[in-house]
């Protein structure tokens, strides 16, 4: 007669624990508990310097406004980034304005009106150019041309505008919550920190 496995082996069979999966599946929870926990902290950090920018402000008006260096700066990057094509438009206009009544040349009112624009135009960019070509470090002149400073002050641009959202998000999210709420979710925030650095040097010695 064939063989015949017992009631008892069977059930043992089916009842072998499964430790790989049961600690593969924690492992995961505890990684997106983990994701999620370091999420809403970088959230209340962004909270914390959002409110310690807002108190800044309140306290010193003048601490948003442009330095008188760097105001000066861009306004001698003007003269010729700006002065140049505005000269160009007026010489233009006097160019046409000669040729005509004593050359006896014809011009089409179109071609004159859109080379003073293209130069208005020019000039204008000229204006935005000079703002952001000038080095907005008030202890730092900055090149000549201002490449260097364009490139790095479009980036900071973006950023900025980055962070614009980000703290109209945050501000949406404080309207529904009280200051002792907010204050609380903060300083729990920063005792964790807290902890976990110290948890870090005392790794590090």
């Amino acid at each position: 007669t064939p063989e015949t496995s017992s009631p008892a082996s069977s059930t043992e069979e089916s009842y072998t624990p499964r430790t790989p999966e049961v600690n593969t599946g924690s492992k995961l929870l505890s990684e997106l508990r983990s994701r999620e926990a370091e999420k809403r902290d970088e959230e209340l950090r962004k909270l914390r310097e959002l409110r310690e920018t807002d108190a800044l402000l309140k306290e010193d008006g003048g601490a948003a406004a442009i330095p008188e260096r760097v105001a000066q700066r861009m306004g001698k990057r003007m003269i010729p980034f700006v002065g140049i094509p505005l000269f160009g438009s007026f010489a233009s206009f006097i160019g046409f304005w000669y040729l005509a009544v004593y050359k006896d040349m014809e011009f089409q009112p179109a071609v004159v009106a859109t080379t003073s624009f293209a130069f208005l135009a020019i000039g204008l960019l000229g204006i935005t150019y000079s703002v952001v070509s000038s080095s907005w470090d008030d202890d730092r002149d900055g090149s000549v041309l201002g490449v260097d400073e364009f490139q790095k002050n479009v980036g900071s641009l973006r950023d900025g505008l980055s962070r614009t959202k980000e703290n109209a998000v945050l501000r949406e999210k404080m309207m529904g919550l009280s200051e002792e709420e907010i204050q609380r979710a903060i300083d729990g925030q920063e005792k964790r920190d807290k902890a976990k650095n110290n948890k870090k040097d005392a790794w590090m010695e």
